[in-house]
């Protein structure tokens, strides 16, 4: 019966279901569907990523212990009714920004989720922000619906911002290297100031003077340009390249205003 009813939700597209939409759709009581339910996630065909909500793990993805992350984050948000998006990392995929794909599915959201998001090989990694409100982001097309995803402005702030989270400096700097191209100068420094975080822009300047582009070495020298100009007209203190790290007796950058608490290099 229970089968069935996964066989007749994904026949109609339906990925998800409540535990009280079973119950009303089956006519069953509560200990019948939660044995039921028990015997279906014992067979790894449908998984509890929020209590009360299960999501169908098709057969084809079954070995990896649940759906895609890109495709599980939408249906997990909508259900919460929480602001999010894709963000670090992860984010980088969808602009061709991250060459090698993250171990974890990094996620931006308001709320807070205690318990661990791992299914199997799929492990999505929460990164709390008290207001998501008014922030970039950009829809893209999953089986499940739109994810939302940072725009290369909000990403190359987070990087840094996060940048514990980001799994390190050097490789920030990788990702920048093929990421430049993608970035509104602009809009990244509108971005920065509505943001109270113009520190990024301090240890962006200082880390693409310090790198290769993978396309575009124009677009990346009038980056550097628009940003020099704009701290021209900023009286800005020095900021540690890396905050978490020690500071006393590092070399200081006068140019971009950058504490070199930490040497990197670029992967590529």
């Amino acid at each position: 019966m229970f089968s069935e009813y996964l066989d007749k939700l994904r026949m109609y597209g339906k990925r998800h279901f409540t535990f009280q939409e079973i119950i009303q759709d089956l006519h069953v009581s509560e200990n019948a569907a939660k044995a039921g339910l028990f015997r279906l996630k014992k067979a790894n065909k449908i998984i509890t990523p929020i209590k009360g909500l299960y999501v169908i793990v098709p057969p084809e993805h079954r070995p990896y212990g649940s759906i895609p992350a890109e495709e599980l984050v939408p249906i997990i948000m909508q259900h919460l009714n929480a602001d999010y998006y894709v963000g670090l990392l992860s984010a980088g995929l969808f602009y061709g920004a991250t060459h090698q794909k993250p171990a974890r599915f990094q996620v931006v959201t308001n709320r807070r989720i205690k318990h661990p998001l791992k299914f199997g090989d799929v492990v999505i990694e929460l990164v709390y922000k008290d207001s998501l409100e008014n922030l970039p982001t950009k829809d893209f097309v999953v089986r499940t619906g739109y994810l939302k995803v940072a725009t290369p402005e909000l990403l190359t702030i987070d990087l840094f911002k996060y940048s514990d989270r980001a799994a390190g400096i050097s490789h920030i700097a990788t990702v920048l290297s093929e990421l430049t191209p993608s970035i509104d100068e602009n809009k990244l420094i509108e971005l920065a100031e509505h943001l109270g975080e113009v520190r990024q822009i301090q240890r962006l300047g200082f880390i693409l003077e310090k790198i290769d582009v993978m396309e575009d070495e124009e677009k990346k020298l009038k980056i550097i340009d628009k940003l020099l100009e704009y701290m021209k007209n900023a009286n800005r203190p020095f900021v540690s390249l890396v905050p978490y790290m020690p500071r006393t007796g590092c070399p200081r950058h006068k140019k971009w205003k950058i504490v070199e608490n930490t040497d990197f290099e670029s992967d590529l």
